[in-house]
């Protein structure tokens, strides 16, 4: 019985996944008790009985999108599609797109727990190029701004057990900033189509 989610294992992208290093409630409070008991009284009280007002869910934080004035905030985290989790050439498809939903993720808070729970370290490229990168630059101050993706999956297929998937993709301009919000360097787009591997296997034991 397969787990629920699938690893990279190994990626051919001609080094087009480059990252840059960037610079190095509600609750009521509780009545105190006042140390003696009230004396009851036989006279009701005509008021009707005040209710206790109901907890106040936080309101999500509002997604700000990376810019030359600053670094993405609130960036919400890319969710696996139930398509991606499916053994089956459809799943392999959206699975691809998942990923490099993560990757532009990555680029832009410099978190890598979500790429890092579906790649295994031997995808050279995923590791060197993304996750070390990201890693690095977390804490440091800077960031990136653009990078976004726009992926092609060219054929996706399932044949015993090896789970294949091709694609192709551009990206957007990316612009690095320092600290002090200096521009560091700018990543040319990716205006011709790049061409990729996946080799996909299904984690099964849930690591």
């Amino acid at each position: 019985m397969f787990a629920k989610t699938r690893k990279v294992i190994v990626v051919l992208s001609s080094g087009a996944l480059l990252l840059a290093t960037a610079g190095c409630g509600g609750n009521a409070a509780p009545v105190e008790s006042t140390g003696t008991s009230p004396t009851p009284t036989a006279t009701a009280s005509s008021s009707p009985p005040t209710s206790s007002p109901s907890p106040t869910a936080k309101p999500t934080p509002t997604p700000v999108p990376a810019s030359s004035k600053g670094p993405a905030k609130n960036w919400p985290v890319p969710q696996m599609p139930e398509a991606a989790k499916k053994n089956s050439e459809e799943g392999i498809a959206a699975f691809t797109k998942y990923y490099f939903e993560l990757v532009d993720y990555t680029v832009l808070t410099y978190d890598t727990k979500p790429l890092k729970a579906v790649t295994q370290r031997s995808c050279y490229l995923c590791a060197t190029q993304i996750i070390d990168p990201a890693d690095g630059n977390r804490g440091h101050g800077g960031w990136h701004v653009g990078g976004k993706t726009d992926l092609t999956v060219t054929l996706a297929k399932n044949a015993k057990g090896n789970a294949v998937s091709t694609f192709s993709f551009v990206r957007e301009e990316t612009r690095v900033y320092l600290p002090d919000g200096k521009l560091q360097s700018t990543i040319d787009p990716i205006t011709k189509p790049k061409a990729g591997m996946f080799n996909l296997a299904f984690n099964k034991d849930g690591r």
